[in-house]
């Protein structure tokens, strides 16, 4: 057996996403969508949301508690304001779809806000920051998820790993902001797993309260910044789960080891269109000048430069289109079995 880490042609591997999908009666435009949002958490370094999931979503498409082909309804409450039901379908999807209303809302009155209902988990949260970008816009956007974060001050998890991002053009590499409410994404815990490999001892706790290096003894993460983490995941779940009529917090079906029930995840947008308040040229202007002053501070010790947020991800998305994405032997393995059994063939 092979142990050596492999790169991948990103396209050959964004085309053999769309063709597992498809075997598994996803529409072709659809599985475009889900392949797309995996490679480009792949292509960014996010790989505990990239390619790692599929195999994951292709259980739940097979079971049903995903829906290949979901009715997905939209209506408009009011003139800025819409509600999305998802109708259990792909997570991927169903944001685009609700990205795609926003920005028409958005564009017809400068703003909009978008609830999210019956969805499943949607990926990496900044690719929908990326595409609002693309199109002028300055985006925030949320997800709850099940419970993970084990509360400042409590003994057990209540809330998830709920993350948020925000999203503003500049000239060059958008700046994203995209963070999970936890020291660390639990994708990255499940990433772990599939590696096979041991994880860092302050990650998280196991159900007895005490830190482990086993990523499937994880039984809870901590919050960023003690109580600051706790209060804004609660916020968070407040908007996508309360807001939207989803379960909420210890309620929302786990992504992993509840597979007989849909996910039942609420998320929540809101869109700005910059050129309500200025030409975007102007502000795409303002913000080199502020990316410009904020490279030329002093780096610290051990540091080469200042990142802003995104840029990191930027430049690691053009090293990997040149160079390939890189996948451990454990998921590879995984992959080649999965196209296998569906009858596509691995790109490597």
């Amino acid at each position: 057996m092979n142990n050596a880490t492999i790169r991948v042609d990103a396209d050959a591997l964004r085309a053999f996403v769309s063709s597992i999908l498809q075997k598994a009666n996803v529409p072709a435009a659809d599985a475009e969508i889900v392949a797309d949002c995996l490679l480009t958490a792949n292509l960014s370094g996010v790989d505990s949301h990239g390619v790692v999931r599929l195999a994951h979503y292709v259980r739940r498409l097979e079971n049903g508690t995903i829906r290949a082909q979901p009715q997905i309804e939209v209506q408009r409450t009011a003139p800025a304001v819409a509600i999305v039901d998802g109708g259990d379908g792909l997570g991927h999807v169903v944001t685009h779809r609700a990205c795609t209303e926003g920005m028409t809302l958005a564009r017809e009155t400068g703003t909009a806000m978008v609830s999210v209902r019956h969805s499943s988990h949607f990926g990496m949260t900044g690719f929908y920051l990326l595409r609002l970008v693309a199109e002028g816009f300055i985006g925030m956007m949320m997800t709850a998820t099940d419970a993970f974060l084990i509360p400042f001050g409590a003994r057990k998890p209540f809330l998830g790993t709920n993350p948020i991002a925000f999203g503003f053009p500049t000239p060059g590499i958008p700046l994203v902001l995209d963070m999970a409410t936890t020291s660390i994404p639990y994708g990255k815990v499940a990433l772990a797993k599939t590696e096979g490999r041991e994880i860092p001892p302050d990650w998280g706790l196991d159900e007895d309260g005490n830190p482990t290096t086993d990523p499937n003894r994880i039984a809870g993460l901590h919050p960023i910044a003690g109580p600051k983490g706790s209060g804004l995941a609660m916020v968070i779940d407040l908007l996508c789960s309360v807001l939207s009529g989803m379960p909420f917090g210890p309620h929302i079906n786990q992504m992993y080891g509840e597979m007989d029930q849909p996910r039942q995840l609420g998320h929540f947008l809101c869109i700005w269109d910059v050129r309500r308040l200025m030409p975007l040229e102007r502000f795409v202007e303002r913000m080199h000048d502020v990316v410009d002053e904020f490279h030329a501070l002093p780096p610290a010790e051990g540091f080469s430069q200042v990142y802003y947020p995104g840029e990191i991800e930027g430049l690691r998305r053009e090293e990997r289109r040149r160079q390939g994405v890189p996948l451990d032997p454990g998921l590879r393995d995984e992959l080649t079995e999965l196209g296998r059994r569906f009858g596509v063939g691995f790109p490597a």
